[in-house]
């Protein structure tokens, strides 16, 4: 739907397993609506658009695709996972109060649409776009949470979920995932460099979107802008030179050993010991942000950096934007720079 017009259906006589629904009512909190079964997940929904309501589920099938197969091949999540989707805000407040007590205050104060918490999404209806958008991107939470037995550094994980936001519309009215089609976050980073307000590497891979929302909204847009960024430099720059160690970290999340990796590359046992500190403080997401991109991309950050902040510079440059719109890498960052 985004960009493309109207809405989006695939033919209600495709029988293929992305398309085979089964849909049963559903009551929450005086809101109704459908349940509605897929292969992969269970979709709780009390949207008024009921277009919109019958695209989600091959939406969410599409989009399970694109997590497993767009950067390297990841299993199938074992168990349906489930999504909320409420027809307003009030109602998913509603929901997520009675569903978290004490803690929902944490997620109520979180940006528009909705957030995963133990690989289940609670989002609510922000128009078609936006809500397919957040769908796409809460949907990888959820994926990650549940196949992954380690968690990814926060910098990784919200890159990837910004990665796999992009979509177009085919033209049987079917949805195709294409991770350089999205204008939003193109557009937010080209702002930033063109105003000099990008922010460095070192930040982006030590902070958290919190810490940047509460530097204000347009920073957290920035910061959410450069991860996606960063992610596609990790697939596709210097002619994928990154792309095999990326495979290899996502595989290590797979099986939970990120941690050994890490304390199999440390230099000697000094750092083995803090590693070992900051993990068992709170795992992964406790360490160092750029720990984890110096052990697998087997680059200093300084130099890491330099490279990144190159591709934005060749990714943001006049006529890139005609590629994004047609969900593909601009010619600026094929090959490498010249010297």
């Amino acid at each position: 739907m985004r960009g493309d017009g109207g809405g989006a259906l695939l033919d209600p006589n495709d029988t293929s397993a992305d398309s085979q629904v089964t849909v049963t009512e559903w009551e929450e909190g005086g809101s109704r609506g459908q349940q509605i079964a897929t292969p992969h997940f269970t979709i709780r929904t009390s949207i008024g658009n009921q277009e919109l309501r019958r695209f989600i589920p091959v939406f969410l099938e599409r989009g399970l695709r694109q997590y497993t197969n767009a950067i390297c091949r990841l299993p199938q999540p074992n168990r349906p996972l489930e999504t909320f989707i409420f027809g307003s805000r009030d109602a998913w407040a509603k929901f997520t109060r009675k569903r978290l007590g004490g803690d929902a205050d944490i997620y109520l104060g979180l940006g528009r649409g909705g957030y995963t918490t133990k690989s289940t999404a609670v989002l609510y209806d922000i128009g078609p776009n936006d809500t397919l958008t957040i769908v796409a991107h809460e949907g990888w939470h959820q994926y990650s949470q549940s196949v992954f037995r380690e968690e990814l550094p926060v910098w990784l994980e919200e890159g990837i979920a910004t990665y796999m936001e992009g979509f177009r519309v085919d033209e049987q009215r079917a949805p195709v995932f294409a991770a350089w089609r999205n204008f939003e976050r193109f557009g937010e980073l080209r702002e930033a460099a063109r105003s000099e307000n990008l922010i460095p590497l070192q930040d982006l891979l030590e902070r958290s979107p919190q810490q940047f929302l509460a530097d204000g909204k347009d920073r957290l847009l920035v910061y959410y802008a450069q991860v996606w960024a960063l992610t596609h430099f990790l697939v596709d720059g210097l002619e994928g030179r990154y792309r095999s160690q990326f495979s290899d970290l996502l595989q290590d999340a797979v099986r939970g050993s990120i941690s050994t990796s890490l304390l199999a590359a440390a230099d000697d046992s000094e750092a083995r010991e803090a590693l070992q500190r900051g993990l068992a403080r709170g795992g992964i997401r406790a360490l160092p942000g750029p720990i984890v991109a110096s052990a697998y991309f087997g680059r200093d950050i300084d130099d890491l950096a330099r490279e990144y902040e190159d591709f934005v510079r060749r990714l943001c440059v006049r006529g890139s934007g005609d590629a994004i719109w047609r969900g593909q890498m601009p010619a600026s960052v094929r090959g490498t720079p010249a010297n």
